[in-house]
């Protein structure tokens, strides 16, 4: 059983007495709260008596666990502060509120959430010893030697805190905070610990500030090489793993026309893959030709069209949507007819679209990737088969246009989800690690016609993890992640939050957090988070150790702003 590292109740911690009791509150005598100076003892720091501070409360045969959440003085002590009054006989009466956190047995040693019974009226408070602490989150936690080294307690340096890898990573995590509070290096901390621990992570970059991430394969999926003196890793993502309903978000035809048409070419080109000797000049010619031949092989070949990246060429798309536009019948109903003029009409502004995209310098890496340019997917199979064990994805040269970046990582994320349905990860587990994850969950696509939900990290939250596919989803807009998919987070790293709706998010999917908690979100200091989840007997301030190499900008952070302006050049106009 645990063996308790230090005594709960050491007189030299006392800061007061129980004086009312609710279910989820007490209110104590705080005799010492005016003292400037904090006491110190055994090397620590005890201010017996500060709003923040972590403390233990007598009970039967336990100790009781909480946090002070308001100090004050009755109103008629109010004034005995003031240090500019004569009458200095008053003495002061602050008294305060411990909001109860969970509780520790003094037989066993076991921590657990819940408190057997509340306080009694009477019973003394005392400041809990940070070893007192991080035996309580130990007490709670697996069994498993491989620990999560996240940081120390607040304001107790010495009291290193550390978690469970499966806590953290085998259920879904959730780095939440306002910028400037630390998210993108715990973001980048737990990163390099999954390497430390041998296992393996995808971290989907979308702004590039992870590329000095050590020990890790850099990829770009956008952009291009500068020269041939550019040795970066770009890497595509071709068409043929978006989906159908993806194109139709990305060209938006028209429900009239333009979709059955796209439709029906994009089935032709997959068919022209399978069977190339049905082409003429590129296309599956319909004009005038028999009906029989070609439906024939669409059933022959149905469940291959139909599968997830079927290829096709997509440069001949326009040219084939041009094909379809057909009447549906020609001198007898065994035949197509001749051009269909108004559906031909219809369909240009459709081409011209498709056009624009598939020659776009920007959409390359999809649609026209360059020789040097692998398939993403097969760069992430190599990945999982060897030796590494962070492969970063950069997104920092995806354009935004056409919302082709959202569409993109969604497709990336539906893709390792049905790679984790066939059991690619059983084995083998992946920790998906998405930053700004507020820009692709909950979230649609396209027009009212032309929708795509962007559903697939919410998927991978739901049921990634019985496949061996868990999650980290960092963002700084808690209120824009689904419910249902926060529900699935087990472990909540909570930096600065200052939007009220971002706390009554984290209020409402934490469970252990309430309104008196939150309030001290928005104080947090930089890199200072609370920590809450199934590995935590009590939400746990903790100041987040930093990575190794600090996420940053690679490149404009702060653009010209950053830069001592040049020395003004002379006027010489007035010479």
């Amino acid at each position: 059983m645990p063996r308790l590292p230090v005594a709960p109740f050491e007189r030299s911690r006392y800061i007061g007495s129980v004086t009312s009791v609710s279910p989820s509150e007490i209110r104590v005598n705080l005799p010492f709260a005016t003292e400037i100076s904090a006491a110190q003892y055994a090397g620590h720091a005890i201010a017996r008596g500060q709003v923040g501070e972590l403390v233990t409360v007598e009970g039967q045969g336990f100790a009781v666990l909480g946090r002070i959440t308001e100090i004050r003085l009755p109103d008629h002590d109010r004034l005995s502060v003031e240090p500019e009054r004569e009458d200095k006989g008053e003495i002061a009466n602050p008294v305060g509120t411990i909001r109860l956190l969970g509780s520790i047995d003094l037989a066993t040693g076991k921590a657990s959430r819940g408190i057997p019974e509340p306080p009694r009226v009477g019973e003394y408070v005392y400041v809990a010893h940070p070893d007192f602490i991080r035996h309580a989150l130990d007490a709670s936690a697996s069994t498993s030697n491989r620990t999560v080294q996240l940081g120390y307690l607040s304001g107790s340096p010495d009291s290193d805190i550390s978690m469970s890898a499966a806590t953290i990573f085998g259920r879904h995590c959730a780095v939440l905070g306002s910028t400037g509070g630390g998210k993108s290096w715990t973001t980048a901390r737990l990163v390099e610990e999954i390497s430390r621990l041998k296992g393996k992570a995808l971290l989907v970059d979308p702004t590039g500030e992870y590329h000095e991430l050590e020990g890790a394969i850099h990829v770009h999926l956008g952009g291009r090489r500068i020269n041939d003196k550019d040795m970066r890793t770009f890497v595509s993502f071709p068409h043929q793993h978006l989906s159908e309903l993806d194109l139709f978000a990305l060209w938006q035809p028209s429900s009239g026309v333009q979709a059955p048409k796209l439709r029906d070419a994009l089935q032709s080109l997959k068919l022209l893959e399978i069977e190339p000797s049905l082409a003429e000049d590129g296309c599956l010619i319909k004009q005038q030709r028999e009906k029989k031949p070609i439906n024939q092989a669409l059933m022959r070949n149905d469940a291959k069209i139909r599968a997830a990246g079927a290829a096709y060429n997509i440069k001949r798309l326009s040219a084939q949507i041009a094909r379809e536009c057909v009447n549906p019948s020609g001198q007898n109903y065994k035949s197509w007819g001749g051009v269909h003029e108004i559906s031909m009409n219809s369909c240009v502004s459709l081409c011209m679209r498709i056009e624009n995209s598939v020659n776009s310098e920007h959409l390359k890496p999809i649609f026209s990737p360059d020789d040097y340019m692998s398939d993403v997917t097969e760069i992430m199979s190599e990945f999982l088969r060897g030796n590494k064990t962070v492969l970063r994805v950069s997104m920092q040269y995806m354009p935004f246009e056409h919302s082709a970046r959202e569409l993109v990582i969604n497709a990336l994320g539906r893709y390792l989800l049905s790679q984790a349905r066939e059991g690619a990860f059983h084995d083998n587990p992946l920790v998906v690690v998405l930053d700004e994850a507020h820009q692709f969950l909950n979230k649609t696509v396209g027009d009212e016609v032309n929708k795509v939900q962007l559903d697939a990290f919410g998927l991978i939250a739901k049921e990634g993890r019985k496949y061996g596919l868990t999650s980290v989803l960092a963002t700084q807009r808690p209120r824009d992640v689904p419910e249902d998919v926060l529900s699935q987070v087990g472990t909540l790293i909570v930096h600065r939050l200052i939007n009220e709706r971002d706390q009554s998010v984290v209020v409402n999917a934490s469970g252990a957090i309430d309104g008196s908690m939150a309030s001290f979100l928005p104080n947090l200091g930089e890199g200072e988070a609370i920590i809450v989840g199934s590995g935590t007997v009590m939400p746990l301030p903790v100041q987040m150790y930093a990575p190794t190499m600090r996420p940053s900008i690679q490149q404009g952070e702060g653009g010209s702003w950053m830069r001592e302006p040049r020395a003004k050049a002379p006027d010489r106009t007035t010479e």
